[in-house]
């Protein structure tokens, strides 16, 4: 494997960001609508469902996995965590599609939303989770392998956050428009 001339970055492929793009849409079209006839227990779903769901949309449609000098960038729904090379033993993919990242003496930390391995099978869509974690991994065995620039903030992305609450709006617009 040569060494990497800038950072690594990867992430939600096209074909998430359409699942994300298409549960949005069903989400939008056949989800519960608030009006005057709910009981109190249908209000918890009504404010429960839309904020799950933008939770899972922005896994699917954002997830992103940086490498560069200093370490692994993991964007997270309320920010980007850093793994240091040093804490960094080996990153696996899990049958969901994401990465799971085992630490020294810390919990193992699972993140990305990659496409599963089961539906990589389909032809067109990379296998880019096994991929990220065999790269990640060499990177944190063999130093000389490692980016020697660090990540430009632009490159890691705005955590998850911001993408669930755009896309609360969005329901907050389908709603009023309903009425």
């Amino acid at each position: 494997m040569p060494v990497a001339p800038a950072p690594l970055v990867a992430g939600a492929s096209w074909f998430m960001r359409c699942v994300a793009v298409a549960l949005t849409g069903v989400y939008l079209l056949w989800g519960i609508e608030p009006d005057a006839s709910l009981s109190g227990s249908n209000w918890f779903f009504v404010i429960w469902g839309p904020a799950v769901w933008a939770w899972f949309g922005s896994r699917l449609a954002l997830a992103r996995v940086g490498a560069d000098g200093a370490g692994v960038w993991v964007r997270g729904f309320l920010g980007v965590r850093r793994i240091g090379w040093d804490d960094l033993r080996a990153v696996e993919p899990r049958n969901e599609g994401v990465l799971e990242f085992a630490t020294g003496d810390g919990p193992t930390l699972r993140a990305g939303a990659f496409v599963p391995p089961v539906l990589c099978r389909v032809p067109g869509v990379p296998a880019t989770a096994q991929r990220t974690a065999d790269v990640l991994t060499l990177m944190a065995r063999y130093p000389e392998l490692r980016p020697n620039r660090a990540a430009a903030r632009r490159e890691l992305g705005p955590p998850m956050v911001l993408w669930a609450l755009g896309a609360l709006v969005l329901v907050a617009v389908d709603w009023t428009l309903v009425r």
